[in-house]
């Protein structure tokens, strides 16, 4: 099929955004700590199995760099899970695509260069829909978003540290570690957080969307995204990623009854143009190879 890299990415893509409802009915019975240990052990375990030759010789320096990314990866998505307790499932999914914004921001002042337009523009679009989006009547944030938005700026510079480290390392290998990271950093926060899991909690219901959770929204989108991405620019890739908000708020409304007012679609569309707006004008080249560098191998997984 000749769009079979692409169809992979949209794969994923809806994956991720029916992974933020998925996770909200999964954190009605698991505290999010937990949840996330179980998730990325899952994943890990999963991974290693069938990655398990890659495994038999790490070097020093690919462990450091996965280590490093791993961290903030592990705090994103501790933060993403924490504040899905607090805030719905669709305003979670717009709120944690402003990774793909704040990315080449980033990238301009570690080059030590002025932002170029189109992130300028992308960025005070992007503001604009958080605002409408995530503030109260009082002009105050709600502790759930702003927890996942903090939680997208880890995401950011986890995807900065890739664009460091990816072309130097193996890609699949680095992932492993990551999701080995971030299982571990959970699993400590949760047993110094959280009461026990109880296997009284498990019903056959909560077992299957764990099972969703650790297969189709950590290991299986990892192992689908890693191998279209070969056949894929960093751009094309990206510009199919913006529908990860969009597939959120599309589940979010379907599983958990999220509700949608013009409120929520009007601050999702401005999110939304300025992801676009920030891909699509093009940025100088330095910043852009950078930039792209770090969306292709993202690591949200």
């Amino acid at each position: 099929m000749k769009y079979k890299p692409e169809l992979g990415i949209l794969f994923v893509t809806i994956l991720w955004g029916a992974s933020f409802a998925v996770s909200k009915l999964i954190m009605a019975d698991i505290t999010p700590n937990y949840y996330t240990f179980l998730r990325f052990a899952g994943a890990f375990l999963v991974l290693a199995i069938c990655f398990h030759k890659r495994l038999r010789h790490i070097p020093k320096q690919t462990l450091q760099a996965g280590v490093l990314i791993g961290l903030a990866i592990a705090c994103g998505y501790v933060l993403q899970t924490m504040g899905l307790n607090y805030t719905t499932a669709s305003k979670a999914g717009f709120l944690a695509g402003l990774y793909v914004v704040l990315v080449p921001v980033m990238e301009s002042f570690l080059c030590k260069c002025l932002p170029r337009y189109n992130m300028i523009l992308g960025v005070c679009l992007a503001t604009a829909g958080l605002a409408l989006l995530s503030l109260e009547r009082d002009f105050t944030i709600g502790f759930g978003d702003l927890l996942v938005f903090v939680g997208a700026v880890f995401f950011a510079v986890s995807m900065v540290l890739i664009s460091r480290f990816a072309s130097k390392h193996d890609p699949m290998v680095l992932a492993i570690i990551q999701i080995g990271v971030t299982a571990l950093f959970s699993l400590v926060l949760a047993v110094f957080t959280e009461p026990g899991l109880s296997a009284v909690q498990f019903t056959p219901v909560l077992l299957g969307l764990v099972l969703f959770a650790i297969l189709f929204g950590t290991a299986v989108n990892t192992a689908v995204q890693n191998w279209a991405q070969g056949y894929l620019t960093a751009t094309t890739a990206a510009l199919i990623f913006v529908l990860e908000p969009v597939f959120g708020g599309v589940f979010g409304w379907l599983l958990v009854g999220d509700v949608i007012g013009m409120k929520q679609i009007s601050g999702s569309a401005l999110i939304i143009s300025g992801m676009l707006v920030t891909l699509l004008l093009k940025p100088g080249q330095r910043a852009q190879s950078k930039a792209d560098q770090g969306v292709q191998l993202s690591g949200r997984s």
